[in-house]
């Protein structure tokens, strides 16, 4: 299995237990608390995301609304438009067998080592020939060299391919043990949601797994393995400022672990195991929450009672990421470290106990957070979300709804005016139903008017449907997800035609492709990182080469269908004696090889390489020449000439 294979970052020394925790715990305490300011209002902004992607109100109208009386009735516009763009992006991505490659650089780079031993081989060729009575200058020297480089060239690079497809195979394993199409399905439920999405991975984690020994006999082991998550947008906060986890001053991330989750941490490096007994000691019956602005409401959106949150044994902690100067790591317990230096580290806070701390253990510093939008904003961390590109249309829709569920309701029946003075004793006025007999006194003013009279509301559904109608169809615009693409009905001109509607899809596909490119840089990071951990981290030698990770998938696949279309109608159209003789056989092999790689063929396999039939081409030429000879040496016509 692969999970043999991966290996955690170098251990750090024992940390003592002696030393004290309190400058380190006062750090992240105090950039927790200036994180859960700087997030205040954009958690709110989150709040009404949810909110209106499940059709609830925003507090403050609900109350309006209640003043007012009436319906309170929600069109679930948005839930329709977020489910519509969250299926095609899915349909784009988990449709795909990888929406990624690993490329190998353009030109394979021969190790130096090499060079020296290619120069003294041709040096020591042409020496042979001098001395075997053959005429040798010094240009042989470097035209040997030349082919001798192009050579060892030409093996490095296969070399590399190999390698290559091996790491290629080595990440899908790992991608699939890490059940990465849930984790990616999960994220686009985020990013078509709030105003942003997070991804975090690669992690070194403990998993147990089950395997079947002799007999099939159950065997449960404890792996190492790599893991990803998504993180959701309400527990992830971030310094003042900040545009991205990479830019930030430090980055928290807001973690919940069980009681023997945090007992099994005690052991292992850089863990104090004194604080992970003052944790369980102090938080492992009744469980710690890290209560931020949001968490109340929260609870209730997900259907959860505040009592059953608050009686939660989950104990809430904070995961660090962030640059700390030596002097308070050296107080904590960690060694080997320059007190007058800033150092990027992890560190897991519970309460006011810091139980780990460890250096990055990624070379550049990168924290493992990967944060994208739906649109973005330049200078900001959270773009605008597709909730509320269309909030005010959704606002509009539900005021339409409510004035025609409360139009329908007064125009339902008759209004009913009765002069109670006219009215027999004893007459029961409460009461309206079919023959209903009603018995009044004379009229003693002489006027003629009727004691009971019957107003009859005017119906105005067809203006309320049409305003209605009208900014569901701005919906469209403002989204760039037409109804038309989750198969409603409701599609007209251009859209009635098989033709017209492949144009409209076409066109709609413009406005998702920026999103779905903003995914693509996410899963390119986080690939990249996991390419990075296996180069670092790997033992096995020959899953390593010089490649780096290309997104392929996501816009390639919208456009996979008709690219290959037009190509074999390209082949078909050149497939003629005319422009035979104009498109050679070397360019007829840089189509096939085009066309080849939309299937997901080995191109190298099917068609043969441009400097492999330069060589059959020239082959060729020898041997008709060599031919042409022998027969003028024999007195016959060369082949093909007149008799």
């Amino acid at each position: 299995m692969i999970f043999k294979t991966i290996e955690t970052p170098p251990k750090a020394e024992d940390i003592p237990e002696s030393v004290s925790n309190l400058g380190l715990a006062t750090h992240i305490k105090h950039c927790w608390d200036e994180a859960l300011t700087t997030k205040q209002d954009l958690s709110e902004r989150l709040l009404q995301c949810e909110r209106q992607r499940r059709g609830e109100y925003d507090p403050s109208m609900r109350m309006l609304i209640a003043e007012q009386g009436g319906a309170d009735v929600f069109m679930m516009l948005t839930d329709v438009k977020c489910r519509a763009a969250e299926s095609w992006i899915k349909d784009v991505i988990l449709s795909a067998d990888r929406t990624w490659t690993l490329t190998p650089t353009s030109e394979p780079t021969v190790p130096s080592e090499l060079r020296d031993a290619i120069v003294n081989t041709a040096m020591t060729e042409v020496m042979q020939i001098a001395q075997q009575g053959m005429q040798a200058n010094p240009a042989m020297i470097g035209v040997r060299i030349n082919e001798i480089y192009d050579e060892v060239q030409t093996k490095v690079g296969d070399q590399t391919k190999e390698a290559t497809a091996k790491m290629t195979r080595k990440m899908d394993d790992i991608l699939e043990e890490a059940k990465w199409s849930e984790v990616v399905g999960d994220l686009i439920y985020d990013f078509t949601t709030f105003p942003y999405a997070v991804i975090k991975g690669p992690v070194v984690r403990r998993r147990r797994q089950l395997t079947w020994g002799k007999d099939f006999k159950p065997i449960v082991k404890d792996v190492v393995a790599l893991d990803f998550e998504r993180v959701s947008p309400y527990d992830i906060f971030w310094s003042p400022n900040a545009t991205s986890p990479q830019d930030a001053l430090y980055v928290i991330e807001r973690i919940k672990l069980t009681r023997s989750a945090i007992a099994a941490l005690k052991g292992l490096p850089n863990v104090r195991n004194d604080m992970v007994d003052e944790v369980i000691q102090a938080y492992g019956r009744g469980g710690l929450r890290e209560w931020t602005y949001s968490d109340t409401e929260q609870t209730t959106l997900k259907g959860m009672s505040s009592i059953a949150a608050h009686s939660s044994d989950l104990i809430e902690g904070l995961s660090f990421w962030g640059s700390v100067s030596g002097s308070i790591l050296l107080e904590w317990g960690m060694k080997n470290v320059d007190p007058n230096r800033e150092y990027e580290v992890n560190a897991w806070q519970f309460g006011r106990h810091t139980v780990l701390c460890r250096l990055n253990p990624d070379p550049l510093g990168r924290r493992p957070y990967s944060k994208r939008c739906w649109e973005d904003i330049p200078g900001a961390w959270a773009g605008k979300a597709l909730p509320e590109l269309m909030r005010d249309v959704q606002s509009m829709c539900n005021a339409a709804a409510r004035a025609l569920a409360n139009n329908m309701a007064l125009a339902s029946g008759p209004m009913v005016e009765i002069n109670i003075d006219r009215l027999a004793k004893g007459e029961e006025v409460t009461e309206l139903y079919p023959m209903k007999i009603y018995q009044t006194t004379s009229d003693r003013s002489g006027s003629g008017q009727p004691a009971i009279r019957f107003n009859q509301p005017d119906m105005n559904s067809g203006p309320l449907l049409e305003v209605y109608t009208y900014f569901q169809k701005i919906a469209d615009e403002v989204t760039g997800v037409p109804n038309y693409v989750y198969g409603s009905s409701a599609v007209s001109g251009a859209g009635r035609t098989a033709a017209g509607l492949s144009m409209l899809m076409e066109n709609a596909a413009k406005g998702i492709k920026g999103a779905i490119l903003s995914l693509d840089r996410a899963f390119t990071d986080v690939l990249t990182r996991l390419y990075n951990h296996l180069m670092i981290y790997d033992k096995d030698p020959s899953i390593k080469a010089d490649a780096q990770i290309v997104a392929t998938g996501v816009v390639a696949t919208l456009m996979k269908d008709q690219i290959h279309t037009r190509r074999a109608e390209f082949l078909a159209a050149v497939t003629n004696p005319v422009d035979l003789q104009i498109v050679t056989p070397d360019r007829r092999a840089y189509l096939l090889r085009e066309q080849a790689k939309t299937l997901n063929l080995d191109v190298d396999k099917l068609v043969p390489k441009p400097e492999e039939m330069q060589r059959k081409q020239q082959l060729q030429e020898q041997q008709q020449q060599a031919m042409a000879q022998q027969q003028a040496m024999q007195g016959q016509p060369p082949q093909g000439a007149m008799q």
